[in-house]
């Protein structure tokens, strides 16, 4: 799965660090359900084994996944996983482990309802309120979109950064703080992706042409209607690379 990590970098520093990689262990081992909510989170040697890790890195992911809701500290029963309930779904960071270790049909229904609401509204928005610098921008992002392969890397970073730019300029603080929300989403949607065509990719490419368009041309409501659009279909083409591949897995784990 491509996810370029200098787009959408691990909130806990360097991704490639130790500390993110005790973090994002302990993170997926509670949101696969491999530690169960309620379950005592095990210590390091339990978790890595012969891997050697410090009792203090352990204990500051613990900390910083406390932080996210994943992991509550009571008196008396120790240090156990949370339940869903107090997941902060909303962290990117969150939101990543969730995609990449425990998403269903239902998880991804919502993000992308979420989505729903979030981005038309901040195209229409952008369509009123962009700078000329962010409409050039805009087109620049959709030009590079255009001229290079279809979920290769440099077009997943004009895609993302097409998607930035439209909530960069919609001028609500409140919806710029989302921003996480929806870029994490579409990169593990990206990352589906993997071998798609240029055929493939004639209706989004389409889409984004208008949606720029509409935003240059300052049509708040085509901007809004466009997106509307592009969300529904692209929830579409995610639910069948997602059936896709779970039955590929599936069939894989059977034949080992």
């Amino acid at each position: 799965m491509i996810l370029p990590s200098d787009v959408l970098p691990h909130s806990g520093g360097n991704p490639d660090s130790l500390f993110s990689q005790v973090a994002d262990r302990i993170a997926i081992a509670i949101v696969s359900g491999t530690i169960a909510a309620g379950e005592v989170i095990p210590n390091e040697d339990v978790i890595f084994g012969p891997t050697t890790v410090s009792r203090s890195v352990f204990r500051e992911a613990v900390k910083y996944l406390s932080g996210k809701g994943l992991i509550e500290a009571r008196p008396k029963s120790g240090t156990r996983a949370a339940p869903v309930a107090h997941w902060n779904l909303l962290d990117p960071d969150v939101l990543r482990w969730s995609l990449s270790a425990g998403a269903n049909e239902k998880f991804i229904h919502d993000l992308y309802e979420l989505r729903g609401l979030i981005e038309p509204n901040v195209a229409r928005l952008a369509a009123l309120r962009r700078t000329d610098e962010q409409a050039q921008a805009l087109r620049d992002a959709y030009n590079g979109m255009a001229a290079t392969a279809p979920a290769s890397p440099e077009n997943i970073r004009y895609d993302l950064h097409f998607h930035e730019i439209l909530i960069e300029s919609c001028g609500n603080d409140a919806l710029m703080r989302l921003k996480g929300v929806v870029i994490t989403t579409l990169m593990w949607a990206m990352g589906l992706q993997v071998g798609k065509t240029v055929e493939d990719n004639v209706a989004a490419l389409g889409d984004h042409r208008r949606i720029m368009e509409a935003v240059c041309n300052r049509e708040g409501e085509r901007a809004q209607a466009v997106m509307s659009v592009l969300i529904h279909d692209a929830l579409n083409e995610t639910l069948e690379k997602f059936r896709a591949r779970s039955g590929l897995l599936t069939f894989r784990n059977a034949a080992e």
